[in-house]
């Protein structure tokens, strides 16, 4: 854990600080398994997900735009402090991607990069508890519409996507960890994530309702702090980087890798298309 005032100090140094949550800078380190995070192209491992890809292709959209600066990581609980510290300029970019229409909301104070994941991409799938029976059964809407479930209001597009499927009832919650509690213990039917999400861990295990998956119908993006001293060379390189790694295919190959378009590419059935 660390204050403003460490990050405050650190913002004009020549190394760029990233905080992320622990157990995804654990996965991080597992997939890396020792290897340089710019020098990786097999994305493919058991601690392989959308949040720890995230984090290896901002380092290599930063080296490849150009800006080649030492990066450190700080772990923690960081799920609602990132955007103020990203606004008033302690933290240069957010490891952690931002759906647009969450970046658009403080784009006076972020730049937003071009999306890393576009439009019509981000297929979400339906996680339950392995002794949830008629949720493991539900094969269609109408069969989810007969189930309850939880998001948060704060992650726009999910939270759209949940009250479109016009479920029996739907919780927010804000905190990820305690929509897996609250599935893992049967308080609520399901809730959404990623495909190739670990939930075995702390004694709480969530399995995917097989054969079927739901769209986010939104783009995810980085933001970089407009108060930061690194804030227009990071934006400028950021996107460059992105652009080159969309051209050469990179991009797609370390989300396929991952397992993240694994409904898309498996033709898993998309219930709210």
């Amino acid at each position: 854990m660390f204050s403003s005032f460490s990050l405050c100090s650190q913002a004009a140094t020549d190394k760029i600080i990233l905080t992320v949550q622990t157990d995804v800078y654990e996965d991080y380190l597992c997939l890396l398994n020792e290897r340089d995070p710019l020098d990786i192209s097999d994305f493919t491992g058991a601690c392989s997900r959308r949040d720890v890809v995230d984090i290896i292709l901002l380092q290599q959209a930063l080296k490849r735009g150009g800006l080649e600066l030492p990066v450190s990581f700080r772990t923690g609980h960081y799920e609602l402090r990132n955007r103020q510290l990203l606004e008033e300029g302690f933290l240069l970019v957010s490891v952690d991607t931002f759906w647009l229409t969450e970046a658009q909301k403080v784009q006076e104070h972020l730049y937003i990069s071009e999306p890393i994941l576009r439009k019509g991409e981000y297929v979400a799938g339906f996680y339950t508890s392995p002794h949830n029976k008629k949720a493991l059964a539900a094969r269609s809407l109408i069969d989810i519409q007969q189930l309850s479930g939880v998001s948060s209001q704060n992650w726009t597009a999910d939270w759209q996507a949940m009250q479109q499927l016009g479920l029996k009832q739907l919780i927010d919650e804000s905190i990820w960890v305690s929509q897996v509690k609250l599935v893992d213990r049967q308080f609520v039917d399901f809730m959404l994530a990623p495909f190739n999400v670990g939930f075995a861990k702390n004694n709480l295990e969530l399995v995917i309702i097989p054969n079927i998956a739901v769209k986010l119908d939104d783009s995810r993006h980085y933001v970089i702090s407009k108060n930061h001293p690194l804030a227009d060379s990071a934006f400028k390189a950021i996107n460059t980087g992105i652009a080159k790694m969309r051209q050469s295919g990179q991009i797609h190959k370390a989300y396929s890798d991952a397992g993240f378009f694994y409904a898309i590419e498996h033709k898993w059935k998309i219930i709210n298309n």
